[in-house]
């Protein structure tokens, strides 16, 4: 059976989702090593101090996830920190997503990656949202590939457009998709056919086949999904970010079968999208279900079971990258900041410059966990920070460490063995000085994405 009836045939039920996780599409052609005129030439291949995988839960953090390992909602995640390390991962502000993924993939501080906000303005000068080529630094997949790793990032934030690296980028526009006047996705736009969705190119026409939109899904599988439990919102469709998340983790073993990579990245923002329309409802929902009682309206209960559900999915992604890992690879779980209650409508720093005293919001208190490998059992991760994630990162694949790079490795997680083996180097920079352009990039996407930002309060 070809890769697009097999897509076709596979049902939309988390059963199905499983099963259309196993399905495999054809093997991209792989990446050539650059032979652009000055462009610095990548190191033969080589291999890791330990593999690594990564998965991202944005707005996560333990207050939220304590109670849901303690409620059966999130084995795998328990059961990872039950064998490894685990503790807070400091955020900063400003708490906006598109600036601390790119620091928790650079170790630089927001001033040195120069990604500022969700937006920039481009050449018009209209508004647009960021695009990788305004990053001014080199990210984990720039710096493992020219050091001869192979590495694949899955729908993390200001990848687009992707660039050139040794393996796959699946980037945040893998998955934009025309909407309805709600904000629904409907289907595969042609006018969104554009180039650097994913790298190589070509590897978009497949992925493709893996996006589960409501219009191509029947009511029992979005009931089976609790989507259809999560009510439309003007601007913001929770529902179509929980589609997003699924569609991403479709994608994921394929990819992982098909690559096979050294470091290996996959980001979930479903969480983050849910609590900012309703996290009033969660909050409610989880407490009672903390104190087993029934104080909850129905559609707070329905509500809380959709987002049970997903994490429920976020966690089976995980546990299929615990079980790619096996024995020896090493699987880290990061969010790049908390939610909760702000109850006194205290300031917070929306932007640079820009604040907002909203009833709940982005907290300073994310987590890392980590098990597998070289990961110590039992241990606390202290005094950790998003600038901490990319050093580690590095260390556990056997790379040096930036001297300019603000964090450190988090050596309390790691095994002296391995450390006695693999001892954290560092090295001056590992830049060059060719990256960063003057103006963002626009894209058939940019009225969509703006469109969200705003709904969310990210921006006026």
């Amino acid at each position: 059976m070809s890769g697009i009836s097999r897509a076709v045939a596979v049902a939309g039920t988390i059963v199905a989702l499983i099963a259309l996780q196993a399905c495999s599409p054809g093997t991209a052609p792989q990446p050539e090593e650059p032979s652009v005129e000055g462009e610095k030439a990548w190191a033969e291949p080589a291999e890791p101090a330990a593999r690594v995988y990564v998965l991202g839960i944005d707005g996560a953090s333990w207050t939220v996830l304590d109670p849901a390992m303690a409620a059966g909602v999130m084995p795998n995640l328990r059961r990872l920190v039950e064998r490894g390390s685990r503790g807070v991962l400091k955020s900063m502000d400003p708490t906006a997503s598109a600036i601390l993924w790119t620091t928790l993939a650079t170790g630089k501080k927001p001033e040195e990656h120069g990604i500022l906000g969700f937006v920039v303005p481009s050449a018009d000068p209209k508004p647009v949202p960021v695009t990788s080529n305004l990053r001014r630094v080199k990210a984990l997949w720039n710096i493992a590939s020219e050091r001869g790793l192979t590495v694949g990032f899955v729908g993390w934030w200001v990848t687009w457009p992707a660039e050139k690296v040794r393996g796959f980028m699946a980037t945040d526009y893998t998955w934009p998709l025309a909407k309805d006047a709600r904000g629904f996705a409907t289907g595969v736009n042609p006018e969104l056919d554009f180039p650097g969705r994913t790298y190589p190119d070509e590897l978009i026409r497949e992925l493709e086949l893996y996006n589960k939109v409501e219009s191509r899904m029947d009511p029992a599988e979005l009931d089976a999904l609790g989507i259809t439990a999560v009510p439309p919102v003007d601007g913001y469709a929770v529902r179509d970010m929980f589609l997003k998340d699924i569609s991403l983790a479709a994608m994921m073993e394929p990819l992982l079968d098909d690559h096979d990579p050294d470091l290996f990245a996959i980001y979930f923002d479903g969480f983050d999208a849910y609590c900012h329309i309703f996290w009033r409802a969660w909050r409610d929902y989880s407490r009672a279900r903390e104190t087993s009682t029934d104080a909850v309206p129905e559609g707070d209960r329905a509500l809380g079971r959709a987002m049970d559900l997903h994490l429920g999915r976020i966690d089976a992604a995980l546990g299929m990258l615990m079980e790619r890992a096996g024995n020896e690879g090493v699987v880290v779980v990061i969010s790049d900041h908390g939610y909760g209650d702000n109850p006194d409508r205290a300031p917070i720093q929306r932007g640079f410059n820009q604040w907002i005293q909203p009833p709940h919001w982005h907290t300073l208190d994310g987590i890392i966990a980590a098990s597998g490998g070289p990961i110590r059992s039992g241990a606390e991760i202290s005094d950790a920070s998003v600038l901490d994630v990319t050093p580690t990162i590095l260390a556990l694949l056997g790379l040096p460490v930036g001297e300019d790079m603000a964090g450190r490795a988090l050596t309390e997680m790691i095994d002296d063995g391995f450390l006695a083996e693999h001892p954290v180097t560092r090295i001056s920079t590992y830049e060059d000085g060719t990256r960063g352009d003057s103006d963002a990039l626009e894209s058939a996407y940019d009225e969509e994405a703006l469109r969200r930002l705003r709904a969310l309060g990210y921006i006026d």
